[in-house]
């Protein structure tokens, strides 16, 4: 097995999904483990995607409603059905493949729709009702939507009423909308939702004017007004501790510089309708009729005012939802909770990077002389931060990465290779270019050259990291990698010491490995693990030292060398981990953590050493040695946050380096199938590793 470390490498996102108890809903593992945490999430439809508009605007504006709902501090959960799965938490490659389904093929689908939908694998969007519907059983409180459907103009006459109201009066979601679709009656809407027994409230509109989608007054008045965020949540608070069965909806006006004018929004949605009735359209058609029909009429302008609205909900409700997880998380009895929610990301700060790779088909040894090669060519995410995030957010289910891509074609490739949780912190630089590199490896899979650029790192600015100081205190634990510059690491590390945080460091490469090192030991202080090769440990011990350094010869073993170098630095940290290719890796602790792991992550001055040699178990059929390193990383960290022993911690790496060495990228596309197939694997690799310690 060889854990031979390449700095950019990389794979598809996670695809993977957990089933909750209910049958045919997927819940995606970033809303499993956020509904785990209490964290704040919001619902979104995905009939806007596969009915309410047009191609491209379907697609961009979900995932731009979706980027609101991120900007805010809480987790979008698209709702739709793909082949008769009802998945809570759709992937922008779902999403994609949803929007472009041939429209006839796709079902509006409402409660009535669920069976037929399911039953003959066929897909959908989720109306208002089906949203709710599937949010409430999933454990989601609070849905963003455009605006509600209701009861139609002539609808005392037709009966035509959507089910969204009956919706409203028996399921206990919270929905944030732009109140009642202008093309319908919203008096005879109001009367219905009150009959419901549903909570209406208007939201920073003065008076408790109701809105009406495309303007901001529908004439109409609503007996309770809500100020700004907190009122709203404490609102939703008391209408939880009531356990009413019963829905709250909150009307949000459009904002101002895109309300339609009421004359010209008026006459387009009267002949719309004389349109609709003289073409025979009928039942949930109506709707997407009269959006489309509306939008021509206005030359567009109605479609750019249902944007707005749409992304300007999204955000009100992901301000409610994080005011309401504030104030759960203050109630009786959180205290203790609250610290385990908010202690539970780790976070990584470092490279992410679109690798070109080249790997040799012919056996010759590489020269560089001008002669060509025949390679195959792979295009994937890769950077050791990347890597890493990538790796413990597979393994662990939750981490945050802070990193930056340039505003080009190559920085949108990158983040559509990533999971969509690990962007949340990205910094965009309009003025820099994405990291590109070529990386060529030999017939064997080993790097052989690396040709890269880097400026775009030095965007992670120390303006940058404080700007995100609220999501770096909560951290467990920070990792860095050495692509960020010394005033970066420095600010980092100050934070670290602000916030007494210990801060995990991934050396990257041997020329940059020392960066830290050279700053005031006050701060490096914050530094307690790290995880070299080598080279990288040299690198280190020589920064840490300087003229004192005594060097190993080259001629003894790789295990020697490390342990001679290891006696001279071990003291400033509590663990080292040293990778040793094929041989294993070495590692220095504190004597204390050989029976509780959680040392490992004090930042009380380092007790007594050991030093432990772990065979690397075999592995047979390997097809990529580079990221085997960061997978370990990733495996080890992963097993310490979650309070396993060091042995246990070392075992999970291996397991880990495994699952990449047997992939064709540093980051496999799924480690495993859940967690227990990990915890299994862990315990498989422990029994071997013990026998040969």
């Amino acid at each position: 097995m060889l854990l031979r470390k390449c700095c950019y490498s990389g794979s598809w996102a996670i695809r993977r999904a957990f089933a909750t108890k209910q049958a045919q809903i997927l819940v995606h593992p970033e809303i499993k483990y956020a509904l785990e945490q209490k964290h704040p999430i919001v619902a979104l439809e995905s009939t806007i995607i596969t009915h309410g508009m047009p191609l491209p605007e379907n697609v961009e504006t979900a995932l731009q409603v979706e980027q609101q709902v991120r900007s805010q501090g809480a987790l979008p959960a698209t709702i739709g059905i793909i082949d008769g799965c009802i998945k809570v938490g759709l992937t922008k490659e779902e999403l994609t493949e949803l929007a472009h389904k041939p429209r006839e093929h796709v079902i509006k689908c409402s409660r009535r729709d669920l069976p037929y939908v399911v039953a003959k694998a066929q897909s959908g969007g989720t109306t208002v009702a089906t949203t709710m519907l599937i949010a409430e059983r999933v454990g989601i409180k609070i849905f963003a939507t455009g605006g509600i459907g209701g009861v139609h103009r002539e609808g005392h006459v037709t009966l035509d009423i959507s089910a969204d109201l009956v919706e409203l009066g028996r399921t206990p979601v919270a929905v944030v909308c732009s109140g009642v679709k202008s093309i319908l009656d919203i008096p005879r809407t109001l009367e219905v939702l009150e009959t419901q027994g549903v909570c209406v409230a208007s939201y920073d509109s003065p008076g408790g004017v109701f809105p009406d989608f495309y303007t901001r007054n529908s004439g109409c008045k609503v007996p309770y007004e809500l100020a700004n965020p907190t009122e709203a949540a404490e609102l939703l608070q008391a209408w939880h501790a009531l356990q009413l069965r019963s829905g709250v909806l909150i009307g949000v006006p459009i904002p101002a510089e895109y309300a339609a004018d009421k004359h010209a929004i008026e006459a387009a949605i009267k002949e719309a309708n004389y349109e609709a009735q003289a073409q025979g359209i009928s039942g949930k058609e109506v709707t997407p009729f009269l959006l489309a029909r509306i939008a021509k009429l206005t030359k567009g302008r109605s479609l750019q005012s249902n944007i707005a609205l749409i992304k300007n909900n999204a955000k009100v409700a992901a301000e409610i939802a994080c005011a309401l997880a504030k104030i759960q998380q203050k109630g009786p009895g959180k205290t203790a909770n609250r610290t385990t929610s908010t202690k539970s990301q780790p976070v990584v700060v470092g490279a992410s990077i679109l690798d070109l790779s080249f790997k040799l088909k012919e056996s010759r040894e590489l020269q560089l002389d001008g002669a060509t090669y025949s390679s195959v060519t792979q295009q994937t995410p890769g950077g050791v931060g990347r890597n890493l995030a990538e790796g413990i957010y597979k393994l662990y289910g939750s981490c945050q990465l802070i990193s930056a891509v340039g505003n080009d074609q190559m920085g949108q490739m990158l983040q559509q290779l990533m999971p969509q949780a690990l962007q949340r912190s990205f910094i965009v630089d309009d003025s820099s270019s994405t990291s590109l590199c070529s990386v060529i490896f030999d017939h064997y899979g080993d790097c052989k050259l690396i040709l890269g650029n880097m400026e775009v790192h030095a965007s992670i600015t120390p303006e940058q990291l404080l700007a995100r100081q609220e999501l770096i205190s909560q951290a467990p634990l920070l990792i860095m990698d050495s692509n960020i510059s010394e005033q970066s690491m420095a600010c980092l590390l100050e934070l670290a010491q602000r916030y007494k945080l210990p801060v995990f460091f991934e050396p990257t490469d041997m020329f940059i490995a020392g960066k830290p090192f050279q700053l005031q030991p006050a701060l490096t202080q914050q530094i307690r693990l790290i995880s070299p090769n080598l080279q990288e440990l040299r690198t280190i011990a020589a920064s840490i030292m300087g003229q004192q350094l005594s060097l190993p010869l080259e001629s003894q073993s790789k295990v020697t060398q490390a342990k001679l170098l290891l006696e001279q630095i071990q003291s400033h940290f509590n663990c080292i981990i040293v990778t040793l290719g094929n041989e294993g890796v070495l590692l220095s602790c504190r004597r204390d953590a050989l029976d509780d792991a959680r040392q490992l992550l004090e930042l009380t001055p380092s007790q007594e050493h050991t030093v432990r040699f772990y065979a690397a178990p075999e592995v047979h059929n390997i097809v990529n040695v580079s990221g085997a390193g960061d997978s370990f990383c990733a495996g080890f960290i992963t097993a310490l946050l979650k309070h396993h022993t060091l042995d246990e911690s070392v075992a999970a790496g291996f397991v880990a380096a495994e699952r990449a060495l047997l992939s064709d990228s540093a980051v496999p596309q799924t480690y495993f199938r859940n967690a227990d197939d990990f915890e299994h694997n862990l315990r498989q690799t422990l029994k071997t590793l013990q026998q040969s310690i």
